[in-house]
């Protein structure tokens, strides 16, 4: 299972770190106006048809599949409509995620085999 700890909320993003089974793998930042609810989701990769390559679907009982919440690349909370963003680095001062493809392109390839996601809140 992955893990998404927020840590961060600000008056436009909410930061967080991801692990996997415990370790430290990434960042994640989100719109803090179209956050995704805290709890247990299903993972499965599909061909975005807005980004046009395979990328995580997020889903469970109370957020269908069609509402299309993905895992993906981008710098800022304004690269989100309501997506997960994952990054590498992380610079504070900016609020902002560096390096995302390459975490993108790890937590995918991550997200084939491991099928679910929790997201908890520090605060």
């Amino acid at each position: 299972m992955l893990l998404v700890v927020r840590e961060l909320y600000t008056e436009n993003a909410v930061a967080g770190k991801m692990y996997l089974n415990g370790q430290f793998i990434c960042y994640t930042l989100e719109n803090a106006k179209k956050v995704i609810p805290v709890g247990e989701y299903t993972l499965q990769n599909s061909v975005s048809p807005k980004f046009k390559k395979e990328l995580p679907l997020v889903f469970n009982d109370e957020v269908a599949p069609n509402r299309g919440i993905r895992i993906h690349e981008g710098n800022t909370y304004a690269s989100s409509s309501g997506c997960l963003l994952v990054g590498m680095g992380f610079d504070s001062k900016k609020v902002a995620l560096t390096e995302s493809k390459l975490a993108s392109q790890m937590v995918t390839m991550l997200a084939r085999n491991v099928k679910s996601l929790l997201i908890v809140s520090k605060k």
